[in-house]
């Protein structure tokens, strides 16, 4: 049923319960108890017969059912790419970060993309999200890794960019490559880049120092002449 509720509310947040019972062949009363339990939970909301889902909602019980056993391939398949966007951009807000979503900008080697860019005093990150990296041999999770580093390597070049955004006090800057999936990783850290799950991004960033020793940190380099983003 969960799953069920995860492809029903990908287009439209609110579903009834009778709908629901139609797809899943059978009559609401047998419903009703679960969908008790997941309000319980807060992976729902329900009233007078419908259930809605929000963004966040939908993140939860999505790392709920691969953390139980489900095949995260075919959970992920019902999170559009923008969910994950939209809740670490939200979430990172509600904690005092400025954000920055879908950074598409020209570097040294062509045209680069960043997910989501996000700062406050302390930190200034350049964010991948991805829907699930479970299952991944150790030596593609250091390509996706490695890549991620190099997207970051990139924007840190592009002094006049981040100026551009608003990013703070610019000039003493480290950035941090950060991966951010749906499942808790086999791995935290691979080649100095965090991967973050879902529900761990705020308690990691609150856990970790930004001068961690075995995290990569990558300098802003000031830089003249540079192109504006196009």
């Amino acid at each position: 049923m969960e799953i069920r509720l995860l492809e029903l509310t990908q287009e439209k947040r609110i579903v009834a319960l009778h709908e629901l019972a139609d797809r899943l062949h059978t009559r609401v009363d047998k419903l009703e108890d679960t969908i008790r339990d997941l309000t319980e939970k807060r992976f729902v909301s329900s009233r007078q017969g419908l259930v809605e889902m929000d963004t966040a909602q939908r993140m939860m019980l999505a790392e709920h059912l691969i953390h139980d056993g489900h095949d995260p391939q075919k959970v992920s398949r019902f999170l559009k790419w923008q969910e994950f966007e939209d809740f670490g951009a939200e979430t990172l807000q509600q904690n005092g970060f400025r954000t920055v979503k879908h950074l598409v900008f020209k570097s040294r080697v062509g045209r680069r993309e960043i997910d989501l860019l996000a700062w406050n005093d302390s930190f200034l990150l350049a964010i991948d999200c991805k829907h699930w990296l479970r299952g991944l041999s150790p030596s593609r999770a250091s390509q996706v890794a490695q890549a991620q580093a190099g997207r970051a390597e990139a924007l840190a070049e592009r002094f006049d960019l981040l100026k551009k955004h608003g990013v703070s006090n610019v000039e003493s800057r480290h950035m941090m490559p950060v991966i951010f999936c749906l499942s808790n990783p086999r791995v935290g850290i691979v080649d100095g880049v965090p991967i973050v799950a879902v529900s761990k991004l705020i308690s990691f960033l609150y856990g970790v120092s930004p001068v961690h020793d075995g995290l990569r940190r990558i300098r802003v380099k000031p830089r003249t002449g540079q192109s504006l983003l196009i």
